[in-house]
């Protein structure tokens, strides 16, 4: 059995490195039983459409290929996940992952120091560790459907310059402890395509254990057109941006969060700006039934919206819209009601600890503003003065 084996992979590996386009198929049992050694990769070198179900984890050895799953599973042998990772690739570009459900890995797609890979529709479930890991890499297009649920710790996780771009793509991390994280000066896009009827694109990230989407250290979430960012029922924070980092929506982009255990928005040291050049294509932010507040601001973090911007905080119950230490809100045309705090009814915009606030033709339910003290915070526009 071990020399058929051996023949079968060294045939794989000859024919993927001849011909331009490859049909390769794992030998049965490659991923190993429960226990056994570690399975030997299908290393490819060129164009290669699997026929039926993969257990051996697949290396990409080349650069400028296309690894088309036809729609079978990427999975080792049947029973608990194995200790390697399932598609990988490092120091690779030009690389195209299309039809793929990769399933029960150490991770399931890993891309490392890479430079433009497209993602095609995709499915990653089950995987001990991060759905999608990408680090040190310059470009990452997500065309089609993509999924990365159930995973242990990350269904996405970006980290050190890496740029993914979402165009007419619909995503979705749900049911991990994490569901996207954005790190290190990566950055996030969404954005609508050019065909003459546009496509949107949405990104959910639903019921993870903990937050749903996370941009810190100098990274950036950025939506532009229809793009559409749902977070909802997760168990902290719907969406959180810190230590230098920005969450901007122009044209008709919308961010909403609801549901979450926690706040829909926090955003420290950080900020979130809605921007529209068109009054008739404009971005909409709404966070409303979160356990916490709706909007918390915290350590010099800033919220700045513009006139012809839609904005909806209600039904939170750890206040509305939150503005602590130090930070910065200019709110317009904004809908804040029915928050409540600490068994406070209609705490719907709270500054503290030295914040500003630049409130302007906004429906804020009662009409007040509440501080912790008369002096220190600032307040300009349609309301001056704090209730305490």
């Amino acid at each position: 059995m071990m020399k058929l084996y051996t023949s079968t992979v060294l045939l794989l590996f000859v024919t993927a490195a001849k011909l331009p386009s490859t049909l390769a198929q794992g030998p049965p049992g490659a991923g190993g039983p429960p226990g056994g050694p570690p399975p030997m990769p299908l290393v490819i070198t060129s164009d290669t459409t699997l026929t039926g179900p993969q257990t051996s984890p697949i290396k990409i050895g080349a650069d400028d290929i296309t690894l088309d799953c036809g729609g079978n599973d990427v999975a080792p042998f049947p029973g608990t996940p194995t200790f390697v990772d399932g598609i990988s690739l490092d120091n690779r570009k030009g690389i195209k992952i299309k039809n793929c459900r990769v399933k029960n890995w150490l991770r399931g797609i890993v891309l490392e120091a890479f430079s433009s890979v497209t993602l095609e529709n995709v499915e990653i479930d089950g995987n001990l560790v991060n759905g999608l890991d990408a680090n040190d890499g310059s470009r990452i297009l997500m065309v089609g459907v993509f999924k990365s649920n159930n995973n242990g710790v990350f269904g996405i996780n970006m980290q050190n310059d890496v740029s993914l771009t979402m165009k007419q793509s619909e995503a979705e991390c749900s049911g991990n402890t994490a569901g996207v994280q954005v790190g290190l000066r990566s950055s996030y896009t969404m954005i609508q395509d050019s065909n003459s009827a546009p496509q949107p694109s949405t990104l959910i990230t639903s019921e993870n254990t903990a937050f749903g989407i996370t941009v810190t250290s100098n990274s950036h979430l950025f939506l532009f057109g229809q793009a559409i960012v749902k977070s909802y029922d997760n168990g902290s924070n719907g969406v959180t941006a810190f230590t230098k980092s920005a969450i901007e929506l122009d044209r008709d982009a919308t961010l909403e969060t609801y549901g979450n255990t926690l706040n829909g928005l926090r955003i420290e040291d950080s900020s979130v700006n809605l921007f529209s050049v068109n009054p008739s294509t404009v971005p909409t932010l709404k966070s409303y039934n979160n356990g916490k507040a709706g909007m918390f601001l915290g350590k010099t973090a800033v919220f700045d919206t513009n006139e012809p911007a839609v904005t909806k905080i209600a039904d939170n119950t750890g206040g509305g819209l939150v503005v602590d230490n130090n930070s910065i809100a200019i709110v317009r045309n904004a809908q804040i009601h029915d928050n409540t705090y600490e068994d406070h009814e209609q705490r719907n915009v709270i500054l503290s600890f030295g914040s500003h606030g630049d409130f302007v033709n906004n429906y804020i339910e009662g009409n007040k503003i509440y501080c912790d003290a008369f002096i220190g915070n600032y307040l300009r526009g349609d309301i001056w003065w704090c209730t305490v």
